[in-house]
């Protein structure tokens, strides 16, 4: 079966929905792009996805990366595959925040997330390359930024992200990798380990930039007193040739559910005492305050909202196919006709309410996970600061629904593309299951669910005296104020009415515990995912509503056999979907999150443990 991806949704959030344009007016883009060039970049971004990585995605999951006396070498055509990318405009040198050829995100993201669902594992290592340069574009030196940046973004060097370590993990102010001063005040000798780091030592470049935080001799505990460092694995000399082995050791690569042809390390720094790293930002203060962390939460939230977009990506990969499988196959006859034909599995009413699931589902998030890239390219690039400044709050309370809903919504969606294709979806003859494995890390990448959604309640919702929040839900409010008599839509408004309401109910329920904190302290987070959930669905409905609103006025004046007709039904389809079969569930669980419900609390410890 052929690799497809439904191009036409992308064009259709670029050039009908989103409000482009002023992104691309935007002076850092005024003249590099035009709305014009939407269709071109997609169809050529779909053809190097289809021809160029995606052949090597079943390969590369059934080889895998090998390890052998320290060193890795990568699955075949891995290597030439992520150079193509890096060396013909479809990687990091795109996506950098100061680079000349860089792009809008929302043009960017477009084509990054064909290349993600034709081969998952090579797309994480442009996305990591991409986000050091960044860091290193914003906090580095020009010197640093002379000596790293063109072979970064050339793919002759890649670059990765460490923060965890074998005793620390989401909890980076406890992280007990050191860094030294020397004589020169740039440079710091690195001691430590670091565990899990994404292509870690993949195999495919002559050196590996990486990112790392560690904790200044004499900084203070906890997360201020955290530095960061650009720790190349092979020292970079002045003028820019690579000098001798830096210390940084490859013991080991994980064995992993998925993911397989990406290389998840665990690198030892310092094992004889030189290693060096360069500090991004100023050397600790008086107090012994740093400031690596904030500067890595910029990649970190970076690579979040990528996380959820990447989970999205191979849902939608998932449906396709199994969608393709479900005309093809034939099997059983309709429901209570007896003697007839036996027919396409589509024909059945179970596999078209599964594959209409999963196209909201997927559609929706698309959607959302878009309006958060349109966001950040207004912060980054607009001339209106008020504007970007408000956007920018929005792109941040984003950031958890999208990480924490697409991460876990897509493994629903990839389950149902699994039962679609039945028995085969299960066997590796399609790359449904593949997909299964590979995504199901998106829920503990850059974060568990959990985090993200302690991170949305505790500190999104309450950032700037909770005003930012507020402003986020009167926009959703100020949407259905003005379609609520829509028509023909009366009914999903309606119901998106009602959830508005569940959210807010979430909302005040949420600002009592806060206020009574030491009797109610535990509720906090118990909820936090439903309510979460709660804010993520809402926010999917009125993304999809707005879509359907816009589809409805273009298939008014189409025929049932012009090309877009069936494209714009599927758009209303999906949202009466949604918003009638999904939606609805979000004020029973507003209800019981109002009840506070606490068997989880009152459950005796030891009655959860087998002994």
């Amino acid at each position: 079966m052929e690799f497809k991806y439904d191009v036409r949704d992308l064009k259709f959030i670029l050039k009908e929905w989103l409000p482009t344009q002023e992104v691309l007016a935007c002076e850092r883009f005024k003249g590099n792009f035009t709305l014009d060039d939407v269709d071109m970049l997609l169809n050529e971004g779909y053809k190097v996805s289809r021809d160029v990585v995606n052949p090597i995605n079943a390969p590369g999951d059934k080889i895998g990366v090998k390890f052998e006396k320290g060193v890795v070498t990568p699955v075949p055509g891995f290597k030439e595959a992520y150079q193509f990318l890096q060396q013909n405009g479809w990687g990091s040198s795109s996506e950098c925040i100061k680079v000349e050829t860089g792009m809008p995100l929302i043009l960017y993201k477009a084509n990054a997330e064909i290349n993600t669902a034709a081969c998952p594992a090579l797309t994480s290592c442009v996305k990591l390359t991409s986000g050091a340069a960044n860091l290193i574009l914003r906090f580095g030196t020009q010197k640093d930024q002379d000596m790293f940046i063109p072979k970064m973004l050339g793919g002759e060097w890649q670059g990765t992200m460490c923060l965890t370590e074998p005793n620390f993990g989401s909890d980076t102010g406890d992280i007990i990798t050191r860094s030294y001063p020397t004589e020169d005040p740039r440079i710091w000798k690195i001691k430590g380990t670091k565990m899990f780091i994404t292509a870690g030592d993949q195999g495919i470049c002559e050196n590996t930039i990486h990112l790392v935080l560690a904790r200044p001799e004499g900084g203070a505990a906890g997360s201020p007193g955290i530095g960061l460092y650009v720790v190349p694995k092979f020292w970079v000399n002045d003028d820019g040739t690579l000098g001798k082995f830096n210390d940084v050791t490859t013991v080991s690569v994980e064995h992993k559910m998925g993911l397989h042809a990406q290389a998840t390390a665990l690198l030892n720094f310092g094992d004889e005492e030189n290693c060096r790293g360069i500090m991004l930002g100023p050397a600790p203060d008086a107090r012994g305050f740093s400031q690596g962390l904030a500067m890595m939460f910029h990649m970190m939230n970076e690579s979040r909202i990528g996380t959820g977009h990447n989970a999205n990506t191979q849902g939608a990969a998932a449906y396709y196919f199994a969608s393709q499988f479900a005309t093809e196959r034939i099997q059983g006859r309709p429901f209570g006709i007896k003697g007839a034909e036996r027919v396409p599995i589509i024909k059945h009413e179970d596999i078209r309410r599964m594959l209409l699931d999963m196209k909201a589902h997927v559609e929706g998030m698309r959607a959302m996970i878009f309006k958060g890239f349109y966001y950040l390219d207004i912060e980054n690039n607009s001339a209106d600061r008020e504007k970007a400044k408000k956007y920018a709050s929005f792109a941040e309370i984003l950031t958890p629904l999208v990480k924490c809903y697409g991460s876990e919504a897509s493994l629903g969606v990839i389950a149902q593309a699994i039962q679609v294709m039945g028995g085969v979806g299960y066997t590796q003859e399609y790359p449904v299951e593949q997909y299964l494995r590979d995504s199901k890390i998106l829920t503990i990448w850059e974060g568990t669910s959990f985090i993200h959604a302690n991170d949305l309640i505790g500190r999104k919702m309450r950032m700037k005296d909770g005003t930012a929040f507020a402003s986020w839900m009167q926009d959703i409010k100020a949407f259905i104020d003005a379609n609520m008599k829509a028509t023909g839509f009366e009914k999903e408004m309606n119901n998106l009415a009602k959830a508005y309401q569940a959210a807010v109910d979430v909302k005040t329920t949420y600002e009592s515990w806060y206020a009574n904190m030491p009797t109610k302290r535990q509720l906090i987070p118990l909820f936090a995912i439903r309510a979460l959930f709660v804010f993520a669905q809402v926010y999917v409905a009125m993304c999809l509503m707005d879509q359907a609103l816009i589809a409805a006025k273009k298939v008014a004046g189409l025929k049932a056999g012009d090309a877009d007709y069936h494209y714009y039904s599927g758009k209303i389809a999906s949202a009466r979907y949604y918003l009638n079969n999904i939606l609805p569930g979000t004020s029973a669980t507003a209800a019981l999150i109002k009840s506070e419900e606490d068997s989880v609390l009152t459950c005796p410890e030891e009655s959860l443990v087998v002994s």
